[in-house]
């Protein structure tokens, strides 16, 4: 039977990335240490309705994928398939029809594969798919097609005489996805020219089909085979025209009738025996209900206590968290403010950027005082003073003693990192911030998801984002202290003792999606 190419299903294995395809991957020339490629299935997956699928995506070389942001998109169809580790986000919301359906698998995430499962598998998931992958330093994305396809239920034939041009013989079956071809076959296996056809999807995306044709008494068999264009796979029914309009006597009718009969007198004496036993297990329930029902007032008494217990567990937890709430605002009062900032301002300081320190993505302004995140590596002098890796660069100004302040214009910006780190930090490889490291920083990731960067890391929770952050240095007090300028409250303060030379400390971000294109700008 004659029919468009057929593409067979790939079997989805933990590893489907081949190794072929891994190893030509590390054998590519990588231009800075802590880059990445994301490599998704090379050519088309078949998904079977209402089954699932699994879409792995590697990282090239392997690494650890955990501490990683990945978000999987439709092209055709705009929207969020999922994020992780967050998978919900007012920011970029999750599209409605994966939310009970897709998760994603970590098992080889340690080695750098990552993939989503998506089930049940509807009609509507065909298309392009887009996997990105997000580091704090670097990011890149692979794109892949989805074929979804569906078998549908075997052919049903109905035959209906009285037709004064033939018998109409009609050839019905449901659950085919994409568009399935329908063919008609005599005896001899030549094609038969259909009367009539209908193909119509149905609620769930899937084609319900059928087929009619007009035969004469004189037909003896003839079959209906509907194929899936893309599996290949056919399922057919046969049927003898004669033998339906007339049938005959066969012994198994006989053999049927004598089988229903003795069916239904078993019936009757297995129904005679259980009236009995419920009868002789009628006393022993009745004995048991004084004993239930004592055993129900111990278990309602049981309860309320339970119920008290965890009253009182949950006013502890209250009492705790509000101790908790008023320590913390005793303390911001107490160091800093509105008063705090006016005496910050009094050390303001002509922070400048120092280019040799820059990353080749990054794009800094003329005069040294904005930077922005790029998408073109830049052809910079090699040097061990510039970060390779990490994609931030440092101030010119050098600080070991004294107080010093500067404001950073952060308006419209969606993701970025500011503070202090040591003039002596490593700059080549893969740097994780913290103060143990020489890092001092405050970030935002995502829209109101600001931390500072200490380990382990402390959420911050803001009335008012800022459009000017505050960093205020006093070396001697051992203090690092971050404002919003904007709303002049405190946000956060690092308390260290300072040995060496430290500098000022941007990362702009990402550009994604045509946001977060706007620069860091020094205000003063």
């Amino acid at each position: 039977m004659s029919g468009p190419p057929v593409l067979r299903p790939v079997r989805m294995q933990p590893l489907w990335i081949s190794t072929g395809t891994l190893l030509l991957s590390i054998l590519l020339p990588w231009p800075v240490t802590g880059q990445f490629h994301v490599i998704g299935p090379r050519s088309p997956v078949i998904a079977v309705v209402e089954e699932e699928i699994v879409l792995p995506c590697q990282l090239s070389p392997p690494r650890d994928a955990g501490d990683m942001e990945v978000r999987w998109y439709r092209a055709h169809s705009p929207g969020l398939v999922l994020r992780y580790p967050s998978p919900q986000d007012p920011a970029e919301p999750q599209r409605q029809d994966y939310r009970a359906r897709a998760e994603v698998l970590l098992e080889n995430a340690t080695r750098g594969l990552v993939s989503l499962r998506v089930r049940p598998v509807h009609a509507s998931d065909g298309g392009e798919y887009t996997c990105f992958f997000e580091s704090p330093t670097y990011y890149n994305e692979a794109k892949f097609e989805v074929l979804v396809t569906g078998t549908g239920m075997a052919p049903h034939i109905h035959i209906e005489s009285g037709n004064t041009k033939g018998i109409k013989v009609t050839c019905t079956s449901t659950g085919w996805y994409p568009e399935p071809e329908v063919q008609w076959k005599d005896l001899q296996g030549l094609h038969l020219t259909p009367a009539s056809e209908t193909k119509t999807i149905e609620g769930n995306g899937l084609f319900h089909v059928q087929s009619s044709i007009i035969v004469d008494k004189s037909s003896k068999n003839v079959s209906c085979v509907i194929r899936n264009p893309v599996l290949g796979v056919e399922k057919g029914a046969r049927v003898s025209v004669a033998d339906a309009l007339f049938p005959r006597n066969s012994p198994w009718i006989v053999g049927l009738a004598v089988f229903v009969a003795l069916l239904v007198f078993s019936m009757i004496i297995i129904s005679i025996l259980f009236l009995r036993a419920k009868k002789a297990k009628g006393s022993l329930k009745e004995e048991n209900g004084s004993l239930k029902e004592k055993h129900g007032s111990l278990n309602e008494k049981h309860g309320e206590l339970r119920e008290q217990y965890e009253h009182l567990i949950k006013q502890k937890e209250e009492i705790e968290k509000e101790n908790g709430k008023l320590h913390e605002e005793l303390e911001k009062r107490k160091l800093l403010g509105e008063e705090g900032l006016k005496l910050a301002r009094c050390y303001a300081e002509g922070v400048t950027l120092d280019r040799k320190t820059a990353h080749p993505y990054l794009q800094i302004a003329k005069d040294n005082k904005s930077v922005r995140g790029g998408d073109v590596f830049q052809d910079l002098p090699k040097c061990r003073q510039r970060f390779d890796t990490l994609v931030c660069v440092l101030g010119q100004q050098i600080f070991f003693k004294g107080k010093h302040y500067w404001e950073v214009s952060v308006k419209e910006k969606i993701k970025w990192t500011l503070g202090i780190c040591k003039d002596s930090v490593c700059r080549q490889g893969e740097i994780q911030l913290s103060p143990e490291v020489g890092f001092w920083t405050l970030c935002l990731n995502k829209k109101n998801d600001y931390q500072a960067l200490a380990n382990p890391r402390v959420p911050l929770h803001l009335e008012e984002s800022p459009e000017i952050v505050g960093i205020f240095l006093d070396y001697e007090a051992g203090r690092v202290s971050f404002y919003n300028v904007t709303s002049l409250t405190h946000i956060y303060t690092y308390r260290e003792c300072f040995r060496e030379a430290l500098r000022p400390y941007f990362y702009p971000g990402p550009l994604h999606n045509g946001q977060n294109g706007h620069p860091l700008i020094i205000q003063n």
